[in-house]
């Protein structure tokens, strides 16, 4: 892997590139779900891709504790996290992770998260999901520096 990025500066192509960046960022902005909980969705899901640059971000920039960090990856046996973040971090990896027998989220997975977050927290989460979308092909294809300011990442 190249500590350079494959791309130097996306919006030199697709301006709108960071127009985009902006309102997708903006999803979470009135707090519906805890700066946590998001920050453990998006460490998963950096997980589950197996990116540098998502789980990076998230042990750089959280404001939690390391054992919760260091414990994402087990979250199913883990004592750390409320039944609100496991149904998030449940519904994350239903959504990025392929089920070869059948649907990825089921009726009853999301009956279950019902039963720890609102239905506005679930929409929420949904646009946090999303949000973590548009960036994966960036990351992925466009290998921007880790650890760096944002100003920083696709400079070679």
């Amino acid at each position: 892997m190249s500590i350079k990025p494959r791309i130097e500066n996306p919006a030199q192509y697709l301006p709108v590139v960071n127009e985009i960046a902006a309102a997708v960022n903006k999803v979470n902005a009135a707090g519906v779900l805890p700066a946590t909980t998001v920050g453990l969705v998006q460490l998963r899901v950096g997980q589950l891709l197996g990116e540098s640059y998502f789980t990076a971000r998230q042990y750089g920039a959280s404001e939690d504790t390391p054992e919760r960090l260091g414990a994402v990856a087990t979250w199913r046996t883990s004592p750390l996290f409320t039944d609100a973040e496991r149904a998030a971090l449940a519904l994350a990896e239903a959504v990025h992770t392929p089920n070869p027998t059948g649907e990825r989220v089921s009726d009853e997975l999301v009956d279950e998260a019902r039963k720890h977050l609102s239905e506005e927290e679930i929409v929420v989460l949904i646009g946090v999901l999303g949000q973590i979308g548009f960036f994966i092909p960036l990351a992925l294809i466009g290998a921007p520096k880790v650890g760096v300011a944002l100003h920083e990442q696709w400079v070679r």
